[in-house]
Parts: structure tokens; C-alpha cells; sequence
């Protein structure tokens, strides 16, 4: 294999001979640039709808919405035991006391074998990391940080409220701390070029990771991007340079990480472009494909990070840009 799924991760920690699917939930939460804590509109890519089943949520129980999701995934995917999804928006963006309280309620449930948290570096404290790594001591437990990517003039582009040195802040916080980390990574965000991926996934190899989350900027209804894209400002990628640039990505990801995914497309119908992303099968196949034509695979272009340079706008320095 020339990349490492994630369900060889999960075997290897013992979860063999069990389908095991994630329960999305909403917790309720909210982000820093929505709320004006830091900026407001959001991510110029991100309606929630789009990207969280469970986005429409908010006021179900958590033990509503887990047995809600449980009942659909048991009969339509034969699944037998559940990661419980705080997928919603900043899944750490609240006080600690309200977060134990809804974690803990999520693993009340007997078919929960986990928690998986999507977060932003800037929602995670200290405080916040050490609450995670005591519910880590006795479960399983993933944070799920959002970069999207290492370049701070890129992140400004899609408002994204942050730079890579509060990604960098949260890693330190959270790096050997007894749970997991997946990094969600974008290709095709606004501006950016192929050199700037493969500095973004070299950027991460500086700390420990467990898993990372990749797929194409997609434009969905209702969002800033789509407007931009009805203007003409932006061009989602071709699938081939998605898959070329993808490849480029996983082989500076260390093999031992798993790849939870590496592509993905809006929920229904609010996607707009581009339309391939919904072709998962497809794309795995260009995937492979593609290794094989170069004679490479994940984690065969390791080394090269020259760690921070100090005012250039992109975080990096990369010996192959």
C-alpha cells in the first residue's frame, strides 16, 4: 500500500474485527470569527451545512443525536461501535466546566469506544489540553486542528482568523499528551500554488501527528467563495491537480500517519464545484495511480523543514519549493 489508511490505525490500537463508524454531533458551539471575538463571516469557504450532518442539531441532546446517528449507520453501514463526532464548528470553544460535561455525555453511551474533536489552534488553552489528556487516560481520544494551511498570507485570504504561529502554539500544547492529533489540510485554497502544499505538510513534521484530513476547496451555496467564484475570482482545481498535489502532500507525511481522508464534498445539494470531488472511488484510483507512475509513497520525501522565518508571511522556508 502506498499510503496508510486510517483503518490501520485504528487496528493496530485494538479496534480490529469491529466496523467502527463516527456519530457527528453539535455540541452547540460556536467559532471566534463568527461570534466578533475575532472577526465575523467565517471562513470564506465554510457553511457549516455543508460540511456537518449534524450542523442542524443544536438543540437535540447529545444522547438524542448519538442514537439518532447510530440507528441510521447500524442499518444503512453495519456498524457496531461509535466514535462520537464533536464536529460542529470549534468543538473546544467553551469553558472547560461545559466541555467535560458534553464529552462525558457522549461517553456515557455503552457503544461509544471514543471522542473525536474538530477544533481551531486558537480554541485550545492549556487548561483545555489537560482536560483531554485526563478523559485520554481512560478512552480514545482524537483533537482534530484545523490548519488548512501553513501560509498566514493565504489564511488572511479566507479569513481564517488566525496564523500558523497559534497552530504552532496549539501543537506544542497538545504534542505527547497521551491523545491522538489529526491535522485537516486544504488544497486549492485562494492563491496558493503546489510549492505551498508541500512546505504546509513539511511544516507539520516537526511535532508528533497521528492522522491528517485532506481534500480540494470546494464552493458551496451561501458562502463568500461562491461569490467569488460567480465573479469569476476564483477556480477550484482540475481532479489531476488536485491528485498531483495531493500525492505531493503525503509524501512528506510521515508513513506511520493515517490518512482519514483525502478528498471530500458538501452534504445534498450545496455544492457548486467541483463537481468531481463527490467521484471518492475515482480519485483514490488517480491516487494510486499516481505513486505508482512515480515510483514513490507516503512519506518518501521526508526531511527539509527549516522551521520559521520570521516576517515572510508564509511561516517556512522549503529547500524543493
Amino acid at each position: 500500500m502506498s499510503y496508510t489508511p486510517y483503518s490501520a490505525i485504528l487496528k493496530a490500537k485494538g479496534f480490529s474485527g469491529t466496523r467502527i463508524r463516527k456519530v457527528t454531533l453539535n455540541g452547540g458551539f460556536t467559532c471566534p470569527n463568527l461570534d466578533g471575538s475575532k472577526a465575523r463571516g467565517g471562513c470564506t469557504y465554510c457553511d457549516n451545512r455543508a460540511f456537518s450532518p449534524s450542523a442542524a442539531n443544536r438543540s437535540v441532546s447529545i444522547r438524542e443525536q448519538l442514537e439518532r446517528g447510530m440507528e441510521y449507520q447500524r442499518k444503512h453501514l453495519r456498524a457496531e461501535r461509535f466514535i462520537a463526532y464533536f464536529q460542529t464548528f470549534s468543538g473546544t470553544y467553551a469553558p472547560v466546566d461545559k466541555l467535560r460535561d458534553l464529552y462525558l455525555q457522549a461517553l456515557d453511551h455503552p457503544d461509544v469506544i471514543g471522542l473525536s474533536i474538530g477544533t481551531r489552534p486558537d480554541c485550545i488553552t492549556g487548561e483545555i489540553a489537560d482536560l483531554l489528556e485526563e478523559i485520554g487516560r481512560n478512552t480514545f481520544l482524537t483533537l482534530e486542528i484545523g490548519l488548512q494551511s501553513a501560509h498566514d498570507d493565504t489564511l488572511r485570504r479566507i479569513n481564517r482568523a488566525h496564523v500558523y504561529g497559534e497552530f504552532a502554539e496549539a501543537m506544542d500544547l497538545c504534542a505527547d499528551r497521551g491523545f491522538d492529533l489529526c491535522i485537516h489540510l486544504m488544497l486549492g485554497l485562494p492563491g496558493e500554488r503546489r510549492w505551498q502544499y508541500r512546505a504546509t505538510a513539511r511544516s507539520l513534521n516537526k511535532w508528533r501527528f497521528h492522522s491528517v484530513k485532506i481534500h480540494p476547496v470546494h464552493v458551496v451555496k451561501g458562502t463568500v467563495l461562491a461569490r467569488q467564484y460567480r465573479k469569476g475570482e476564483f477556480q477550484p482545481l482540475e481532479q489531476g491537480e488536485y491528485v498531483a498535489g495531493l500525492v505531493d502532500v503525503l509524501e512528506r507525511i510521515p508513513m506511520e500517519v493515517g490518512v482519514q481522508r483525502f478528498t471530500a464534498d458538501a452534504t445534498g445539494d450545496l455544492l457548486i464545484a467541483p463537481e468531481w470531488c463527490r467521484r471518492k472511488s475515482e480519485i483514490q484510483k488517480a491516487m494510486m495511480e499516481e505513486f505508482t507512475r512515480r515510483g514513490s509513497r507516503q512519506g518518501s520525501l521526508l526531511g527539509g523543514w527549516s522551521g520559521i522565518r520570521e516576517g515572510s508571511g508564509t511561516g517556512y522556508a522549503e529547500a524543493d519549493a
